[in-house]
């Protein structure tokens, strides 16, 4: 090999090792991603819309009632085709079951919503269920201004409300209903064995036929041996000879003779009496009742702690009770 050959090849191992070894060599690094990881607030923030989602879909499966709205956007449904009348209509619905029942309650104490319910008894007592698609109560059979509510149940236990503020209407629903007459009494017993009963206070007048009376004993039962109750004004009641009052003045000679066998009776056929006294035909104070126990002039069967009860025909209404003593 020639000398000029061997020294190119020297001179280009020399080359090679000056760099390999220099100071110009550049350092090579590499460039890690870092991930910040997630934090507890990231986690907490999650958590609430998770939380928030569950109540949303809790809140849309709860059951929904609302009160319906006629063409004039009043809640009030008003006929006057028998007589005046105001409906307040509610609808309820559930989305994910059914409503199984119902209940109509209101501010006022004597309210009863079992008219308005169709009643089914079950194992768990009586459920108001819907006759119809929707709910109803005539606000005009309650007077006095008062707030309405009604509560749907459904199936899963779950339950709604919706209350109407009710403020009655004389337009809507007409003038009100004349309240029951009161009555006060004062009683005397005689020693000739007779319970004297005076009418110290009737607050409304009405006719003598609208009302009834019951004698009844100390535990409440009404005494059935024979005119223990009844009518008490004379009259005729399909053709029968009907009342205890001994001071009729009228034409009918039934009656003229009814009132006669009253009067002549120690309490054996007729153990209660009454004397319309001012002859106005109208329960009225000043008038008296008379009740026959036993003594030298009764031989009725009223005794100590009875009472004499006058009752109202148009509902019922016990107007008055006089106790016996």
């Amino acid at each position: 090999m020639s000398k000029a050959y061997l020294f190119a090849i020297f001179l280009l191992a020399a080359s090679f090792t000056g760099c390999i070894g220099g100071e110009d060599l550049e350092e090579i690094t590499t460039e890690e991603e870092t991930l910040d990881p997630i934090g507890e607030d990231n986690m907490t923030s999650l958590r609430k819309e998770i939380d928030d989602l569950k109540a949303t879909i809790k809140s849309y499966e709860m059951p929904k009632v609302y009160f319906m709205m006629d063409d004039d956007n009043d809640h009030l449904f008003c006929e006057y085709v028998y007589r005046d009348s105001c409906n307040l209509m509610a609808q309820a619905y559930d989305v994910n079951g059914v409503i199984e029942s119902y209940k109509w309650e209101s501010s006022d104490p004597n309210f009863d919503d079992t008219d308005y319910c169709l009643l089914l008894l079950s194992d768990d007592g009586d459920k108001c269920l819907a006759y119809w698609s929707f709910y109803i109560v005539d606000v005009c059979d309650y007077e006095e201004n008062q707030i309405f509510t009604i509560t749907v149940y459904d199936n899963d236990g779950n339950s709604a409300s919706a209350s109407y503020d009710y403020v009655y209407s004389e337009d809507l629903c007409g003038p009100p209903e004349p309240s029951a007459p009161f009555a006060t009494f004062l009683v005397e017993e005689s020693s000739d064995g007779t319970y004297h009963v005076e009418v110290l206070q009737v607050t409304d007048q009405y006719d003598l036929a609208d009302f009834k009376y019951y004698l009844k004993d100390e535990t409440g039962s009404t005494y059935v041996g024979g005119n223990g109750f009844g009518e008490i004004a004379l009259q005729v009641i399909a053709g029968e000879e009907h009342g205890i009052e001994n001071t009729y003045d009228g034409d009918d000679d039934r009656l003229e003779n009814r009132a006669s066998n009253i009067s002549a009776d120690d309490g054996t056929d007729f153990p209660v009496h009454f004397s319309d006294n001012d002859r106005d035909g109208k329960l009225s104070a000043g008038d008296q009742f008379t009740v026959y126990g036993t003594g030298t002039e009764a031989n009725g069967p009223a005794e100590d702690n009875w009472r004499l009860d006058i009752q109202l025909d148009a509902d019922g209404t016990i107007v008055g009770s006089a106790k016996l003593l």
